[in-house]
Parts: structure tokens; sequence; C-alpha cells
């Protein structure tokens, strides 16, 4: 049975569970167009209203960008126990960009919403996971086998789980372990995974 529906051409996120109203975040995909054949990019938040009995999601706020998306998640990172911070959107761009964004201040139609940024990648960034026993903690995974562990409380300087798979492929997925906090693992459009031990 279908609830709501939304009619873009987006990535999206639904906002972590600690949050007390529920927020779907979509970005604009890259490398896609519409049919509108639009080149405007943007991040939107919608709100869950299931009281609604209309399909239509409640648009909260929009963001104009001047980038494109591979991947958009959104994290409980600096959430307090109430659910009042809605924590952090992290996207993947098509220059190997790496944007955090506050939704909570999308929300509040603020300008200034990127928390931090970084280019380190040198491909398009098509894989993002957060680590959910240290939040803190995201993988990201690019072209040339490039995988990066972000601290987002020091974004700046990413570390390496080790030395790049050979031949080199693009990263298409990477996710933490839920049970292990230290292990990760990549996959490849080609069909190979590595698991990697972060100890």
């Amino acid at each position: 049975m279908k609830l709501k529906e939304v009619d873009h051409t987006a990535m999206q996120a639904w906002s972590p569970a600690q949050n007390h109203s529920i927020y779907l975040a979509t970005g604009t995909s890259a490398q896609q167009l519409d049919a509108t054949f639009s080149t405007n990019a943007s991040l939107e938040i919608f709100e869950l209203d299931l009281s609604d009995p209309s399909l239509d999601m409640k648009s909260c706020a929009t963001f104009s960008s001047s980038h494109r998306y591979h991947k958009l998640i959104w994290g409980p990172h600096k959430m307090d126990s109430r659910g009042n911070i809605c924590g952090v959107l992290i996207v993947g761009g098509e220059n190997g960009n790496i944007i955090l964004y506050d939704p909570s201040k999308i929300i509040a139609g603020e300008k200034e919403v990127v928390i931090a940024q970084n280019d380190k990648h040198t491909g398009p960034v098509r894989a993002l996971d957060v680590n959910i026993f240290q939040t803190n903690l995201v993988a990201s995974g690019a072209n040339e086998s490039e995988i990066y562990i972000w601290d987002l409380n020091n974004f700046a300087t990413p570390m390496t789980p080790g030395a790049k798979t050979q031949p080199p492929e693009d990263i298409s997925c990477i996710a933490w372990n839920r049970q292990v906090q230290h292990i990760l693992a990549s996959a490849s459009p080609s069909g190979r995974a590595t698991v990697w031990d972060l100890r």
C-alpha cells in the first residue's frame, strides 16, 4: 500500500531513528536529468505526516546547491537523547567531494548550512556509511579503490583502511559491520567484495 510519494530525480535518506519528527531528505542525483531537463540542484527535506491522507509529502525546506550527489546519508552525530538536534546530512558528490550539511539549519531556512567539506577523493563519491557504534566515524568509497575513514570531529584528515585493492576498481558500496565496530566491507561493480579489519 502506497503511503506517500515524492516526484524527484534524487538520492534520498531518512532521518535517524532518534528524530521525533520523521523526515526524508532528497538531493539532486548526479549524472541524471529529470523530465524538464533542469540543471538546477538542491537538497530538500520533507516531513512524513501519516495523519494526512494525501500521497504528497510536505516540503519543510529547500536549499539550492551547486552540487549534485551520488550518495546521501543522514547520520545521528551530535544528536541529544531527546532527538532535538537533527544530526548531519552527509553527501558524496561528483567531483570527489564530501559535504556535511546541518539539516536543522536547512529546516530553519538559514543560508549557511554547510558544516564542512573535503575533496580528498579523486573521483565521484558513490559509497558512504556511518558507524553505528561510533557515529562520528564515516566510511567513503570512490574511484580507483579509494576508501577513506572520516572522523566528523576532525574532518580535515581522513585515514585509509590499508593498501588499495588491486587492480583498482570503483567502490560502489561500503558498509560498517553491525555487530563488530572495527570491521568494514567494500564492494565494486565487478562483484569483488573486500572486508577490512581497522584495529
